[in-house]
């Protein structure tokens, strides 16, 4: 037969202790929203509208003082919401949403709810506020009790909140129940705990001492829940010391925090700091390590006479004579352990005030709260200042001698209550803190990834959200379907920018003839240019008296239509042909013509949206570099004698203008279109591009030739000019050029018609 020494049958007791695994959130692999921080969840429309509705009829039931829900139909209603919501959700991890993603976008349930429980309860408050004044206004004669109710919402707030949260969130867990199983098959084993961290019931609270939270969840706490740290640090400093074997982890340690949260949302970080002290700002990956204290089923393991007795009838066939005198010796010590545990924690008054608070759960409804707090009626039926709580209770009031009888009956019993269940109710004290200690921690990790979520519900935010590319949102399944048609992310964008020329004199002109220069401009230009944007896939960016810009997206799903540079330039010949009609109409009939300067950039790279009243406005480099190639610099304007409407010169080391805003260039640009050497590059990653000599005069010039589809399919022709960078010097173009190039855009002109001609009987 096996001995067990006294050394064994301590390590066999104290190995059955467990220990709960560590929370572990990583946000980093999410992106930042629009203020770079949070991240920017979209929940349901339905979820969030039927929510909103239920929170506020819960609301005004609690602050009635009556029972928090109503008809079983309105319930469903909001839970049938959430699960068509997390259904959709959960199943997404198959295909578009990770499911580290969803681990903590969840969080986004969480402080929506929260947040609308606040909302709800300010608005009821408001609105009494409201009444108040306007009865005080008018003379009214219900100004008074309409006062004491603003009195009574101001008083109770904290109540009220735990109440309306604890209802809303019992309903959200209700129909967790029913997705346990899919959650098991989609998500990871560890999911469960992060549930529990969602609805931990401290998290219901205005903070971790909330009387009416402690009462209906843990214990009474003395001093009303202010003499935790006294009664905790009295417990890990005992168990260090009687079970050094055990690391009893401090549960406010001594060590200082670097850097501590930059957000605290809900209060709740700093309304846990006496106990917990300061929250360390772990940045993006969330963690929480616990202790054994934090295991409530560690005090029945080690305490409980019934499972001590269990454990030993179990050991019984191993044990041998020494074997079991070593395991109840060791069992006699833990028991000596918990006695001298109680009579450090809790004076005889505390004890009986906790215990009382037991026998009061389950038989304390609003309705007593609203006639006396619960603290005071602890106090009574513990014989503590009795007097002082009768005398607060108001017995004019409907049920308030009920109460007293109801109060004076539980009375009778304590006394014989602690006699003969003391022990077993200080166990369960126990538990509660083990428990009240876990859910600490679990309420600062619930709280850390709340202030990295931002819940957004406002049109606007949205939008702004999903311009950037960083929107986040749990929908149903209708709203999926909307969600995937709306534009998907763009990856690359070109620039247009055509620039009109001497707008101002053409303006002057038309006054002078009595003319209209609003409607000359936009039958003219604008009017024109827009009819044809559907064709090339072409959106406005900004319109102006004297310039054009638009842009050309290439989208992440649609790599069938990246030619937004050679859409861009097909779009660009369309402007000039537009001017160059409209000039001979007007050349006509006595108007004065447009000229124009067009330069199309390309960016490797997602443009950022802001929105100005839900018009977006874009950032983006392209805007600028498409600028420069549109203009012509006054100094050519009359000077240049080219062939060609587009012209790049090199100035001189010794002109007065060079470095000018960066410039060594000086530039030509008169009804052309003249194209970044970039956009060149994706202009032949676009297309084929036939590459031919072609002689103009005395010079040989370089043509590419390409056909590209526009948005219906049309196959289009294109024309690509390199030119050859000439000298700029004393005033005047040189003759000789050098190897540099820049690249131009046939219009649609008699030499264009001679490229393609060639093109085609080159084969």
């Amino acid at each position: 037969m096996n001995e067990v020494t006294e050394t064994s049958a301590r390590s066999h007791l104290l190995s059955r202790v467990e220990i709960p695994r560590d929370s572990v959130l990583d946000t980093d692999m999410l992106s930042r929203g629009i203020d770079n921080y949070h991240i920017d969840v979209r929940l349901s429309d339905d979820f969030v509208l039927q929510g909103r509705e239920i929170i506020e009829r819960i609301a005004k039931r609690v602050a009635a003082g009556n029972r928090p829900t109503g008809g079983a139909e309105e319930m469903e209603e909001f839970r049938s919401s959430y699960r068509e919501m997390m259904t959709a959700s959960l199943h997404r991890t198959k295909s578009d949403l990770p499911a580290s993603h969803l681990r903590v976008l969840q969080f986004g349930v969480t402080k929506f709810l929260l947040k609308e429980v606040r909302r709800a309860l300010s608005k009821l408050n408001d609105e009494t506020e409201a009444a108040v004044a306007q009865q005080q206004f008018a003379g009214s004669r219900s100004l008074l009790a309409t006062q004491e109710r603003l009195a009574w919402l101001r008083k109770n707030h904290d109540e009220f909140l735990f109440r309306v949260n604890r209802a809303v969130f019992q309903q959200i867990q209700r129909e967790e129940n029913g997705l346990r199983d899919l959650r098991r098959q989609i998500l990871p084993e560890d999911d469960g705990d992060l549930l529990n961290v969602m609805f931990n019931p401290m998290l219901c609270a205005e903070s971790p001492i909330d009387i009416g939270m402690l009462a209906e969840c843990y214990a009474l706490w003395p001093n009303g829940g202010k003499g935790f740290a006294a009664i905790n640090l009295r417990l890990e400093d005992t168990l260090n010391e009687s079970i050094p074997e055990l690391d009893s982890k401090a549960l406010k340690p001594d060590a200082k925090i670097e850097s501590t949260e930059v957000f605290d949302t809900l209060h709740g970080l700093f309304s846990s700091q006496d106990i917990l002290g300061p929250s360390e700002d772990q940045s993006t990956t969330l963690t929480e390590s616990y202790s054994w204290l934090e295991h409530p089923g560690n005090v029945r393991t080690l305490f409980d006479p019934v499972v001590q007795e269990r454990e030993l009838k179990a050991l019984k066939d191993s044990l041998g004579m020494k074997g079991q005198w070593d395991v109840k010796g060791e069992l006699k010590k833990l028991k000596k352990l918990i006695t001298e545990l109680r009579g450090k924690m809790y004076s005889e008054v505390e004890f009986r005030e906790a215990v009382a608070c037991y026998l009061l759960r389950g038989n304390w409804t609003p309705k007593d709260q609203q006639l006396l707090d619960i603290r005071l009626a602890c106090a009574y039926i513990a014989g503590n200042e009795s007097k002082k709580a009768i005398g607060r209770l108001d017995r004019s009031k409907d049920g308030a001698l009920v109460l007293v009888k109801r109060l004076d009956e539980i009375e009778g019993q304590i006394s014989k209550v602690i006699k003969e269940e003391g022990d077993e109710y200080f166990l369960r004290l126990l538990s509660d803190l083990f428990r009240y200690r876990l859910h600490l921690k679990y309420f600062r990790f619930a709280h850390r990834a709340l202030n990295r979520i931002n819940v957004i519900s406002e049109a606007k935010e949205i939008q702004l959200a999903r311009a950037g590319g960083k929107l986040y949102e749990l929908v149903d399944p209708d709203e999926l379907k909307e969600v995937q048609n709306i534009e998907s992310e763009i990856i690359h964008h070109v620039i247009l920018k055509a620039d009109v020329r001497g707008s101002t004199t053409v303006t002057r002109e038309l006054l002078k003839q009595k003319l209209n220069p609003a409607s000359y401009f936009s039958l003219r230009f604008f009017d024109p240019i827009t009819e044809r944007l559907a064709v090339y896939g072409a959106s406005k960016v900004f319109i102006e008296g004297d310039a054009v810009i638009l842009g050309f997206y290439e989208h992440s799903d649609a790599p069938n239509h990246w030619y937004a540079m050679s859409r861009a330039c097909g779009m660009a010949k369309e402007i000039l042909d537009i001017v160059s009609s409209k000039n001979s109409h007007a050349a006509k009939t006595g108007l004065p013509g447009l000229e124009v300067g067009i330069g199309i950039c390309f960016s490797d790279d997602k443009p950022l949206f802001l929105f100005d009243e839900g018009r977006p406005i874009m950032i983006s480099s392209a805007i600028g570099d498409a600028d420069r190639l549109s203009s012509c610099s006054w100094r050519l304007r009359d000077r240049y004698k080219g062939h060609f409407n587009v012209d790049v010169l090199e100035m001189t080391a010794d002109d007065e203008q060079l470095g000018e805003k960066g410039q060594r260039h000086i530039q030509y640009n008169l009804n052309g279109i003249m194209l970044s050497l970039p956009g060149f590059k994706k202009l032949m990653a676009e297309i084929p591009l036939k590459k031919l000599k072609l002689k103009t005069g005395d010079t040989t010039e370089m043509m590419f030739v390409g056909r590209f589809p526009d948005v219906m399919g049309k196959e289009r022709e294109l024309v690509i000019r390199e030119g050859k960078v000439g000298r700029w010097k004393n005033e005047q173009v040189q003759s000789e050029r050098g190897d540099e190039v820049f690249y131009e855009i046939l219009p649609n002109s008699k030499l264009a018609s001679q490229v393609l001609e060639l093109a085609r009987k080159s084969g």
